[in-house]
């Protein structure tokens, strides 16, 4: 009997040493994805990638792993209502679409579905001759 005692003790000793790791562990928030999948080809695509776009409507995030696969989407689908982002191609940041210079050199540019489009905030910043989005999907037609 004192031996049984004995083990419950320590094994109640013991448990809430256990139980606040794997309650901490489940209750922290996850962070978001960082490889997603193409909503265009279905290839795998890191979301800070420097070729990452992405569309959301009606609140749910679409993500493409090249711009060229974006522009494809909006011509195929012909969405409504959208906002559309790209990574900007020097700093990485998130721009719209709509204020973005777009630059196709399949050269300079090995994107990953080999459209060769990068993004520019600033047309300065951008090389050769930069286009806005509406000029872009008439290019990739």
């Amino acid at each position: 009997m004192i031996r049984h005692l004995l083990s419950m003790t320590i094994l109640l000793g013991v448990m809430p040493c256990l139980l606040p790791a794997r309650t901490a562990a489940a209750a922290e928030p996850t962070a978001p994805e960082s490889v997603v999948k193409c909503a265009e080809c279905g290839m795998s695509a890191e979301v800070a990638g420097r070729f990452t776009a992405r569309i959301v409507q009606r609140g749910n995030p679409l993500y493409f792993c090249d711009i060229g696969d974006l522009a494809a989407f909006i011509e195929r689908t012909q969405p409504k209502e959208y906002t559309a982002s790209v990574h900007d191609a020097l700093s990485g940041e998130w721009i719209d679409v709509s204020e973005a210079f777009f630059v196709i050199d399949k050269k300079k540019f090995a994107s990953p579905m080999g459209w060769g489009v990068a993004a520019f905030k600033d047309r300065t910043g951008a090389p050769g001759s930069p286009m806005n989005f509406e000029s872009l999907r008439k290019a990739l037609r």
